[in-house]
């Protein structure tokens, strides 16, 4: 598989392992976004697009972050980013003693497992491990479901940012 787990999480469905991308998992990576955007568009949710992602950007994302992925028996099932600085969503609040939650996503064939939730608490505890101060996410902000979840992993929220006229609600959660 090439990965080293960092966490087991134990399920109804089994065992999911969390691991560091490497650059062979590219296109794993793709293809957990690419379907994610189109379960997004399929529901009528207008937050990411299958257009948006390309190999070239997640071979960006492989050098500029740290890349995780959820594996179960072999088959990625979820992933998400980390960055130390997020200039583009925070502007003068950006904070590199921060760590920043992006592309959190979950196959839809593992939805209601908690997987989400649980991806959170580890990036929580290693950014905690790094000696990061916080940990922050943006969210846009059309959709309360998904800010209500954030809110619920202990988020608070800090301030609405405009994208160009693509909203986003900023959200952050302090250690110590």
């Amino acid at each position: 598989m090439g990965y080293k787990a960092l966490a087991t999480f134990s399920t109804g469905r089994g065992r999911f392992e969390l691991g560091l991308a490497e650059e062979e998992n590219a296109g794993e990576m793709l293809l957990l976004l690419k379907e994610a955007a189109e379960v997004m568009e399929q529901e009528g949710r207008r937050q990411w697009s299958p257009s948006l992602f390309s190999l070239e950007l997640m071979q960006q994302y492989l050098a500029e972050r740290e890349v995780f992925i959820l594996w179960h028996e072999g088959e990625a099932a979820g992933m998400f980013t980390l960055q130390y600085g997020d200039a583009a969503y925070w502007g003068d609040r950006d904070d590199p003693g921060f760590g920043y939650l992006h592309r959190l996503t979950v196959r839809s064939s593992y939805r209601g497992l908690e997987l989400g939730a649980k991806m959170i608490s580890f990036a929580e505890a290693y950014l905690l491990s790094k000696g990061r101060r916080g940990f922050r996410l943006d969210c846009v902000s059309h959709l309360p479901t998904l800010n209500q979840f954030y809110q619920r992993q202990g988020f608070q929220f800090v301030a609405e940012q405009d994208m160009g006229g693509r909203f986003v609600n900023l959200y952050e959660k302090t250690f110590g």
